[in-house]
């Protein structure tokens, strides 16, 4: 059983595919519809923009995507946003997620995905699809190769990418366990995970290779 309802704008090009999402979002118990457009261009004249939890935006084309996105969390941090994708290239990935977008995943992803994409998002919670993640580690390898970069042999859990982003935030292993209803213990294993197959030693290295790899 659901214990929040998460109001939620969409944000298709196409008018025929956007009642279909639509039809599938009214579907889920959990959320509240409470509109939906062709373009983030007229969002912030929106009379009820404050009463809105998640935007999720279906995005053929994410030329100055990153841009729009961004002026509008300044306007309203609150917001967050899911992104579905074409696959994306290490160029623009970076640029996208370091807008401030809570989801992204690739169209070609399962249902299953968007659904699980959208519940993390809803709940305050981070969700990059695997393929988001390997362009991201691409841009990383590419834009800093002054400094070593994480492998990407290894990817990283969702559970690990949610950490990482937490710890580099300053979280406590205290509050993350109370942001993600886990112990302390497992707290502590997955930061290990993350010392191993990131191979940094100490919080600083995990928050600095968040940055690079766009994560917070």
């Amino acid at each position: 059983m659901e214990h929040f309802i998460a109001h939620t704008f969409l944000v298709h090009p196409h008018p025929l595919e956007c009642e279909a999402v639509a039809d599938w979002l009214r579907k889920i118990s959990y959320v509240e519809l409470v509109g939906k457009g062709s373009s983030l261009d007229h969002l912030i004249q929106l009379p009820y923009i404050k009463d809105i939890d998640v935007i999720v935006v279906f995005a053929h084309q994410t030329e100055n995507l990153a841009e729009k996105i961004l002026k509008i969390r300044k306007l309203h941090p609150r917001l967050k946003f899911l992104l579905l994708a074409p696959s994306p290239s290490p160029e623009s990935v970076r640029e996208v997620v370091r807008s401030g977008v809570s989801g992204y995943i690739v169209f070609e992803s399962e249902l299953h995905e968007w659904e699980l994409a959208f519940r993390a998002v809803s709940q305050g919670r981070v969700y990059y699809g695997q393929e988001v993640m390997l362009r991201l580690a691409e841009s990383s390898v590419e834009t800093f190769l002054v400094e070593p970069e994480p492998t990407t042999k290894d990817f990283l859990s969702k559970r690990e990418i949610e950490i990482l982003r937490l710890v580099a935030n300053e979280y406590t292993t205290t509050r993350i366990a109370s942001e993600l209803c886990i112990s302390d213990k497992t707290v502590e294993s997955h930061r290990r995970n993350l010392f191993q197959k990131l191979g940094v030693k100490n919080s600083v290295g995990l928050t600095k290779i968040a940055v690079r790899m766009g994560v917070v």
